[in-house]
């Protein structure tokens, strides 16, 4: 703890929201509340920032190739985006809950998403083409959090009461 010291310090243009690494360690995504999504180049800390979704942006996942990045937003909606492009564009929106999407989890080979919103559910995504695979109905409070097992045959989610569920 004594040798602990601010190594890079960036700022955010508004109250920060989520931050996510990028699993190849090139970039921090932030989000905040100005809609907006930052990418931070390590170690340079160049910034790309670009307007996102039409609220704000609760959660940032990466696919583990790190070439592709998924958004949550308060919008409902859900973004694909490319990792490394000097103008991110969206490669895919998907309209995902009726509320505010709070959590997404990336299964450990990528193939599958989850998340959970504050329409009390749990959705589990196609990663290659964004399409619903299943849908998980049994929290009577908004989703808070998602995760999916190491294994990938295991889906725990929480809620805002404090309640776990294993799928």
């Amino acid at each position: 703890p004594k040798q602990t010291h601010v190594a890079l310090q960036w700022k955010h243009s508004s109250p920060l929201i989520a931050c996510c690494f990028d699993p190849k360690g090139r970039f921090v995504i932030t989000s905040g509340e100005d809609y907006q999504l930052h990418r931070w180049e390590i170690p340079s800390g160049k910034k790309t920032a670009w307007p996102a979704h039409e609220s704000w942006i609760r959660d940032i996942a990466f696919l583990p190739d790190g070439e592709t990045f998924i958004t949550a937003g308060s919008d409902d909606t859900i973004v694909f985006w490319p990792a490394a492009d000097a103008k991110p564009k969206p490669i895919r929106t998907i309209k995902a809950h009726k509320g505010w999407i709070r959590h997404i989890s990336v299964s450990p080979d990528g193939k599958t998403f989850a998340t959970g919103g504050n329409d009390r559910l749990v959705k589990l995504w196609n990663s290659a083409d964004g399409k619903l695979i299943r849908e998980f109905a049994g929290h009577k409070l908004d989703v808070y959090s998602t995760l999916i097992h190491p294994d990938g045959k295991t889906l725990l989610s929480g809620d805002q009461g404090g309640e776990i569920f294993q799928w």
